[in-house]
């Protein structure tokens, strides 16, 4: 019993000794600064839009599709997705066995019609030269007195029909060696069509053959952006499509190749709604020193209704109350001061990350744009940066479920 006594006594002062304790951090606490702590901006006035981001993807300004001419198997195939190439550079090559297997035997024929025409104009050209010396042997003997005039004349028919032969001859064997050649000639222009070469510069975006498969001209055997330009194209609804224009500003971002935003111009927009999908196709030049893998996704925010000299704050720092009044805190004489005022504002536009403010702040004016929402009307603040900011100091949600636990 005792000893149940002595343990219970120093219980008690165990207890005591903690309730002291805390008696002195409760001291401490108390003596920490005065005021909400909260962070401020001066509302000053300048340029503002609406902003819209909608996604978009990197394409070909141009795309140039190369199709095969001559149906085949694909023997050579030297460049791939991603090359650059010259005009006149070769793309593929197509088997050409099946259209060039009779040249040969029509170059024998055409060497042979070519023998045998050449005899038969030799043998012509032989007739005209003996009616040339019939002719020659007549006449010196009519004026010798040895030959009728008749016999002259008959002479000189006999040579211009020998010389009509050698004509006849010369013509039929221009005839045969032009059919032949003409044969020959298409072969050759069908086998140049299994080179197939770049109609211009530029970058390969697609290849769609495989070395030893075969090529169609149903489909395109590789296609070129034409001098490597490319664009982002989207597709926006009617209510931004009516507040731009051709060669407005469009912020785009390409994450393949950075997180910043560059400057992107409108290039052109429809005269129409695309049928199928009810958007605005738009395309988007990008400044020349951003050149991005065409197939590339993309963020683009477009600007409208661009206002100057307005006055804005961030979003963030505006709150709602009773049948939607929008307010915030003003630090009443900023520098001196350790009060705010609530104000009721009305707002326009809003962007990513800012509201106008039609009414109710002036130019100058200091806002709270961090732990307003800690504040009341006349309350007490100190102003503080980020990493002093009362998100820092106050419990978040959190704690308060480990808080209520402990007290049960």
């Amino acid at each position: 019993m005792r000893r149940k006594r002595i343990f219970a006594a120093v219980l008690a002062g165990a207890m005591l000794f903690s309730a002291g304790c805390g008696k002195e951090e409760t001291v401490e606490e108390e003596a920490a600064p005065a005021g909400t702590a909260v962070e401020v901006m001066e509302v000053q006035a300048g340029e503002m839009s609406a902003e819209y981001a909608v996604t978009g993807k990197v394409a070909a300004v141009n795309e140039v599709q190369v199709f095969p001419l001559l149906a085949g198997q694909v023997m050579t195939l030297p460049v791939k997705e991603g090359d650059k190439v010259s005009k006149g550079q070769t793309l593929f090559t197509v088997d050409t066995t099946t259209v060039t297997s009779t040249m040969g035997a029509l170059q024998q024929s055409y060497s042979a019609t070519k023998t045998a025409t050449d005899r038969a104009i030799e043998s012509a050209q032989i007739g005209v030269e003996q009616a040339q010396r019939t002719v020659d042997n007549t006449q010196a003997l009519f004026e010798a007195g040895a030959a009728a005039e008749q016999d002259v004349t008959n002479a000189k028919q006999a040579l211009v029909q020998a010389q009509a032969a050698v004509a006849q001859a010369q013509a039929q064997q221009a005839a045969s060696l032009a059919q032949i050649q003409a044969s020959l000639d298409q072969i050759t222009s069908q086998a140049e069509l299994g080179t197939v070469t770049a109609p211009c510069s530029g970058t390969v975006t697609t290849v769609n053959l495989v070395r030893g498969g075969m090529a169609s001209s149903a489909q395109p055997g590789v296609v070129i952006a034409e001098d490597g330009k490319v664009e982002v194209q989207t597709s926006v609804a009617e209510d931004v499509y009516t507040n731009i224009k051709a060669g407005d500003e469009a912020g785009v971002v390409i994450s393949v190749l950075s997180d910043d935003m560059v400057r992107g111009t409108i290039a052109s927009l429809p005269a129409a709604a695309n049928v199928q999908t009810s958007l605005y196709d738009i395309s988007i030049t990008l400044p020349s020193n951003v050149n991005p893998p065409i197939g590339a996704f993309a963020t683009v925010t477009f600007y409208t209704n661009r206002r100057e000299n307005t006055l804005s704050v961030p979003t963030e720092a505006i709150l709602t109350g009773a049948n939607e009044e929008q307010y915030v805190f003003v630090v009443d004489d900023f520098g001196s001061g350790d009060t705010v005022t609530r104000v009721a504002v009305e707002t326009g536009l809003v962007s990513k990350m800012d509201t106008e403010i039609l009414s109710g702040l002036a130019e100058g004016d200091v806002v709270v744009v961090k732990g307003q929402s800690y504040l009341s009307d006349g309350g007490m603040v100190r102003v503080v940066t980020g990493e002093d900011s009362v998100l820092n100091e106050t419990e978040g949600p959190d704690d308060a479920p480990a808080a209520a636990d402990g007290e049960g």
